[in-house]
């Protein structure tokens, strides 16, 4: 179930099981179940509704719904957890293509040399060898030079794959009508479209000029005709075709984040005994939420920051202040279309250079009384420290 790597043992990190990595990213990105404070530090794992629905799907719709979250859904950034942390993302289009055109269970030697076009395609992908394993695409077999060198476990790189027919042929599909650039939301939030449409054109001018999407070569002799239909269709449209009629109808529906109304209530800590507890309309944006904390401890506003929606530094799911250039920006999303829970903690960054880091938690969302005209705090715990001290 788990397929660790070598030597593993009970106390062994999640990312050292590939297969139980991979899982516990789809589970949440695919709302399946939802991440909730556990005791100290820990946290727990509370199934959906949608867990329900997933278990009524029949095998191949479980397997697209999974592939849709893995394409669609996933950050493979937080995927990614081999040794040197790359994702492949700028190169998987030119895995597929290569793929869609070999000859199904023959083995492809990915370590002939060092220099070789293959061994450099691969050289990043790390665990995605071992996810597009998992989805079918291929067999992987170890660099054996890693083993004996004794390099990092998590240093994982192939000696050869052997694709398997319907990885090939998935290949060609994926390659043509579900191009990851279009359809990873995680990817385009990070060029900073905000409620960006899977497959749907880019309307960032930033974006469009990363892509530089290259013309399709001339398809092999054995291509199949690809529906690749239009913005709004499910994912698995155009695999219909690959299974017996009845097989593969449908999937989860996709969950856009509603409007929650009501006054949030959040809880900005930066120490165990340091906090300020501010009521914020759901109308209100995150850039009046970074104006209520900083005015609450008395910061200037002359420095750039970030809210980590994750609680984790650095990550793609966050929004950026006016003057960054990258990421989508505090003005631009209300407070009640965040899609946040009750629970939830949020990494707010202040200051890139002094790097102060708040806490802050979802502590209550308040339906039944009147909204805040403004952002106001009810409550103060603690000195608030010196900004330049």
């Amino acid at each position: 179930m788990t397929d660790p790597l070598p030597d593993t043992t009970t106390r062994t990190y999640q990312t050292l099981y590939p297969l139980l990595h991979l899982l516990f990213h789809m589970a949440l990105a695919g709302k399946l179940f939802r991440k909730f404070p556990g005791k100290g530090s820990k946290f727990v794992l509370k199934p959906t509704e949608r867990l329900l629905l997933y278990e009524e799907l029949k095998p191949a719709e479980k397997y697209f719904f999974l592939l849709e979250t893995f394409w669609v859904d996933a950050d493979w950034k937080k995927l990614q957890a081999g040794y040197f942390g790359h994702s492949p993302m700028n190169t998987v289009s030119g895995v597929l293509e290569f793929l869609s055109k070999q000859q199904p269970e023959k083995k492809i030697q990915v370590k002939v040399n060092r220099d070789s076009h293959i061994y450099m395609m691969f050289l990043h992908w790390e665990y995605f060898l071992h996810y597009f394993s998992f989805f079918g695409f291929w067999e992987v077999t170890r660099d054996k030079d890693l083993v004996a060198q004794q390099e990092p476990k998590r240093l994982f790189r192939a000696e050869s794959i052997t694709p398997s027919t319907f990885g090939v042929t998935i290949s060609e599909i994926l390659s043509e009508a579900r191009n990851l650039y279009y359809w990873n939301l995680p990817f385009r939030r990070k060029m900073g479209e905000w409620k960006a449409i899977p497959g749907s054109a880019c309307y960032d001018e930033n974006t469009k000029r990363f892509l530089k999407i290259k013309p399709k070569s001339n398809k092999s002799k054995t291509s199949i005709e690809i529906d690749k239909g239009k913005t709004g269709d499910p994912f698995f449209l155009p695999f219909i075709p690959l299974f017996t009629e009845g097989e593969l109808q449908k999937s989860l529906p996709r969950e856009e984040v509603k409007f929650v109304d009501g006054t949030y209530v959040f809880k900005a800590s930066l120490a165990k005994n340091l906090w300020r507890t501010i009521e914020i309309s759901a109308d209100h944006t995150l850039l009046d939420l970074h104006n209520s904390i900083r005015m609450a401890y008395r910061f200037d506003d002359d420095h750039l920051y970030s809210f980590f929606m994750d609680g984790k530094l650095w990550s793609h799911e966050c929004f950026t202040s006016p003057n960054d250039d990258q990421g989508i920006c505090v003005d631009e999303v209300r407070i009640g279309e965040l899609g946040l829970f009750v629970g939830q903690n949020i990494l707010y960054l202040y200051d890139y250079g002094d790097m102060w880091r708040f806490e802050v938690k979802l502590e209550e969302i308040i339906t039944e009384s009147p909204k805040p005209r403004k952002p106001q705090v009810i409550e103060k715990i603690g000195k608030a420290p010196e900004q330049y001290g």
